[in-house]
Parts: C-alpha cells; sequence; structure tokens
C-alpha cells in the first residue's frame, strides 16, 4: 500500500506540473502578441439543427420574398403613373402655348402668287401654310 500511495503521489505531482505549465503554440504568424488565437475552431462550434425551425425560417423567407415582390410591383406602378401624369401635363402645356402663340400672331393673307414668287429667300422661311377659313370668321373678312 504504501507503494501504491507513492504511485499515486507521483501521479499527483505530475499531473499538478502539468496542469501550471500551458504549452504554448507558438507565436501568431503576424506577430502581433495583443491578438488572442481562438480557442476553437468555427467549425467545432455545437450548432443545434432541428427541422421545425428550418421549415419555419423558409416560410419565413419566402413571405418576406412576396412582400418585396409586392412592394416592388407598386413601386413600378407609382412611378409609371408620376410619369404618365407629367407627360400629360407636358402635352397639355404645350398644347396651350401653341394655342396662346396662334392668338397672338399677326396673320396676313396672301392672295397674289406672283408676291411670294418676289419674296427673298429670308421672308420664304417665315411663311406659313395655314386654314384661312377660320382667320376669315375671326376677323370678318369676305
Amino acid at each position: 500500500m504504501a507503494a501504491e500511495n507513492g504511485m499515486d503521489l507521483e501521479a499527483k505531482q505530475l499531473a499538478e506540473e502539468t496542469e501550471t505549465v500551458k504549452i504554448s503554440k507558438g507565436s501568431s504568424a503576424t506577430k502581433r502578441i495583443w491578438k488572442k488565437r481562438p480557442d476553437k475552431r468555427t467549425s467545432a462550434t455545437g450548432r443545434a439543427h432541428k427541422r421545425s425551425t428550418a421549415w419555419e425560417k423558409r416560410k419565413r423567407k419566402r413571405d418576406l420574398v412576396r412582400e418585396m415582390k409586392n412592394k416592388q410591383i407598386l413601386y413600378i406602378q407609382r412611378i409609371k403613373a408620376e410619369r404618365a401624369e407629367e407627360k400629360r401635363k407636358r402635352d397639355q402645356r404645350r398644347q396651350y402655348r401653341e394655342e396662346q402663340q396662334r392668338k397672338n400672331e399677326i396673320v396676313q393673307i396672301i392672295k397674289d402668287p406672283k408676291k411670294i414668287k418676289k419674296m427673298k429667300k429670308k421672308h420664304l422661311r417665315f411663311i406659313q401654310k395655314a386654314d384661312t377659313d377660320a382667320l376669315r370668321k375671326k376677323n370678318n373678312f369676305k
């Protein structure tokens, strides 16, 4: 028994020595002493896989995708409506401007074609053909 007790004591002493002395794995490759080495690899961390949560995650993800698609469609529709409205207003303004310009024009009806033939190119650029019936009614011409 004394021999066994002696062996036990030696084993305990050895165990204590190995516990107190930590074996270093060496310095880091980058020699940055303030950086600590990770104790475990990320692959070693225990992850519990539950089938029920995976289904719920997939369902949640599907719902999110569906919701995002709906929002995207609404956004696109809103943008198209805004652009259509802008185009309509732009056309309306252009039409109004043209009407006002036609009202303010000084019109001179040329009945004699010889007059046109005698005109210079500069003046010919400004000549426009127009429906004179509306002008005659407006100005009470015969």
